[in-house]
Order: C-alpha cells, then structure tokens, then sequence
C-alpha cells in the first residue's frame, strides 16, 4: 500500500513539476507560479523562484504579498524561506490586511509570534477598521488575543 502511495505521490509532483513551470517564463508567469508554489507548499519552486529573483513583496491580483499567502498557510518551513529574503513585513494587501492581520484572522500563533519579532507593527489598522488583535478576537483565537495584547503592555506608548 505505502509502494502504491509513493508512486502516485511521484506521478502527481513530476506532473506538477512539468506543468507548472515554462521553460522561459514572462514575469507574470514567474509571479503567479510564486503563489501557487506556496499553496502547493512546493519548497523547491519556492526556493528556485526566489534564487532567480522573483521579488520577494511582489503582489497578486489582491495585493497579497508571498508573506500575506505564507502566513495564512502557517507552514513554519515556507514561513522561513520567505522570511530569508527579508520582506517588508508590514506591506498590506487591498483590503489594508498585512501579514501579521491574515496569521492573526486564521489563527496561526506561531507565525504571529514570528512577524511581531521582525518588527510586524501590531497597531495597523486594514481599511474596516481591524487591528491583528480585533480579528484575533472576532475570529476566537484567544492564545493570538493573549499574546498580542501582552505585546502592547511590553511597548511602551508613542505618538
């Protein structure tokens, strides 16, 4: 059974691998094969796309960022990939959401904590109104409303 697996696991990257990525892709292509080796948690695509220069705050149709994407995945390791090339952490999306508001809204503790540690501002507000600790709350991620509401008590009030 575990034969069997294996060989459709193989079949299914190796069509992958054939199907996602031209040969002499046009930025666009480039760009969008970014997002869709992040939500096929590709490691190789992404680490190949980025090596070749793929602009690490490029933008979807959205305005996500690659970060945006990892971050409402959660994976630690693509976490770390995109993290490597130094993104602008605090970049928002069109509906004013960064990277640190999506990990927040989908409940991604570990990836909250990471961003806030890279200096993710905690105090940005998406076009609605919601700050990273609001759609923690809304969404009853109560360890990300914890924590992010320990960060504030650490920072000390600035104008």
């Amino acid at each position: 059974m575990k034969s069997i697996k294996g060989l459709i696991l193989i079949l299914i990257m190796s069509a992958m691998a054939f199907s996602s990525i031209e040969a002499n892709p046009t930025p666009k292509v480039i760009k969008d094969n970014i997002f869709t080796a992040i939500r096929s948690i590709d490691y190789i695509s992404i680490n190949v796309l980025l090596s070749d220069g793929t602009d690490i705050d490029t933008v979807d149709k959205h305005g996500n960022t690659p970060l945006m994407v990892a971050a409402q995945i959660g994976n630690p390791r693509i976490l770390n990939i995109i993290l490597s090339h130094n993104p602008d952490v605090n970049k928002y999306n069109k509906e004013g959401f960064t990277a640190l508001m999506v990990a927040s809204k989908s409940g991604q503790l570990h990836v909250v904590q990471k961003l806030v540690a890279r200096g993710a501002d905690t105090t940005h507000k998406s076009n609605d109104g919601n700050t990273a600790l609001t759609l923690a709350s809304k969404f009853g991620h109560n360890e990300i409303v914890t924590y992010l509401s320990k960060q504030r008590t650490l920072r000390p009030f600035t104008k």
